[in-house]
């Protein structure tokens, strides 16, 4: 991850200041799959975990529809939350909205 702050013009003109981290965590959960017709399909999953952030967390739900064996497409939400400090960098955000896909199966 990293932040940049750049001013242009004014008493702060050609100031800037960059910070940045980076970090690896474990996530556990769940994915699933609920089938309503041949075609159509429920899905979703649920993420949690930790280690150099105090706590990350992926939730989603989506349906979506089967144009064969292989190959769907999926809409849905998604909202994804991170919170990692370490020394004066701090990343503490959520970020949701919706999604598109397209899922290939090989």
């Amino acid at each position: 991850m990293e932040s940049e702050l750049s001013f242009h013009g004014g008493i702060l003109d050609g100031r800037s200041r960059t910070d940045n981290a980076t970090w690896v965590d474990g996530l556990v959960g769940f994915k699933g799959t609920y089938a309503i017709t041949p075609e159509v399909y429920l899905t979703g999953w649920g993420l949690v975990g930790a280690g150099g952030a105090d706590l990350d967390w992926d939730v989603a739900a989506a349906i979506g529809y089967r144009f064969a064996d292989n190959v769907s497409a999926v809409a849905g939400y998604r909202a994804l939350g991170v919170d990692y400090s370490n020394d004066d960098f701090v990343f503490d955000v959520v970020q949701q909205g919706p999604m598109l896909g397209l899922v290939i199966h090989f």
